[in-house]
């Protein structure tokens, strides 16, 4: 346990710097916007096409991950339904706890998936978001258009994201680039490589500085309900479901890192386009990611 929280500690060491430069506003509140957003559409992204471009499919039991990772998240969306009735908040608060219990912070786990298992991580981590990126955004407009305030305009702009969603692009992009043989030339390889080595800084300090403490207390019973859900729950059944299905030891750990994470800012945006709660989708992310300093090391230690 001790080799795991010392392995985490630079996330979330980062993760804090950039809350504490947010705070003092270095280098300045305009520029965080701008290095979340470079970072979503061009750093991540590149990370994830090269570690899938690069990838030996054959050794990896990519289908066993797939089926892992997707009926694990739609065991927990389900379970999530079926409690409705039983939490007493409205239907738009309700869509973001769903959002909470479900999404992952990618960067987190990108970023810890690195830590653990070097560029094998990376191209396993590529492998599960792959899988739970899209499904995480089928169910999640699906869910937060039936419950969110916003149900006339939203289902348009919302499968428009989907399907322009970079993230998901990249991974296509890489597979597909992969089975094809495709060569990347005239040093585009090296380009892609080295873009793709600023996602992880600067993604994680953009998560800290996107965390939000104001007006947390009152929001406490569904928080603490979407954070059973995302950082005990679905980890608990996911690396349990990797290990019943016999992957192999670094696929088991990389199911369980991405099961465990909290919940990312891209449920901010989904809530912000379909009428979701924001500032209850503010805080379950804010609590979630600092209440992961704590669960992941636990998750992560019981599947290694």
């Amino acid at each position: 346990m001790h080799s795991v929280i010392l392995s985490l500690s630079p996330i979330f060491i980062l993760i804090l710097l950039g809350w504490f430069f947010h705070r003092i506003e270095f280098p300045g509140n305009s520029f965080w916007p701008m290095a979340e957003k470079i970072t979503y559409y061009v750093f991540f992204p590149a990370l994830l096409f090269f570690s899938l471009y690069r990838a030996d499919f054959s050794e990896a039991r990519f289908w066993d991950m797939a089926l892992v990772v997707a009926s694990s998240m739609l065991v927990i969306s389900l379970s999530m339904i079926l409690i409705r009735p039983v939490i007493k908040i409205s239907d738009a608060a309700f869509s973001s706890l769903f959002q909470g219990g479900l999404r992952p912070n990618t960067y987190v786990g990108i970023s810890a998936a690195f830590v653990f298992l070097g560029d094998k991580g990376l191209t396993l981590a590529a492998m599960v978001i792959a899988v739970m990126v899209p499904l995480a955004n089928v169910i999640s407009v699906a869910v937060v258009t039936r419950y969110g305030d916003n149900q006339s305009k939203g289902w348009k702009q919302a499968f428009y994201s989907l399907i322009t969603n970079p993230l998901i692009m990249a991974c296509a992009m890489g597979v597909a680039a992969n089975l094809t043989g495709l060569k990347l030339i005239l040093g585009t390889d090296e380009v892609v490589r080295i873009l793709s080595q600023a996602s992880l800084s600067l993604g994680l300090l953009a998560v800290g500085a996107g965390l939000e403490f104001r007006g947390i207390a009152s929001k406490a019973v569904p928080i603490i309900w979407s954070s059973i859900f995302k950082l005990a729950l679905l980890p608990l059944l996911m690396g349990g479901a990797a290990l019943w299905m016999g992957l192999d030891k670094d696929s088991v750990l990389i199911v369980a890192i991405f099961a465990s994470l909290p919940c990312g800012a891209a449920a901010y945006v989904m809530a912000r386009q379909l009428g979701g709660s924001l500032d209850m989708m503010a805080s379950i992310i804010t609590v979630q990611t600092v209440a992961a300093i704590l669960s992941m090391p636990l998750i992560i230690g019981l599947f290694m």
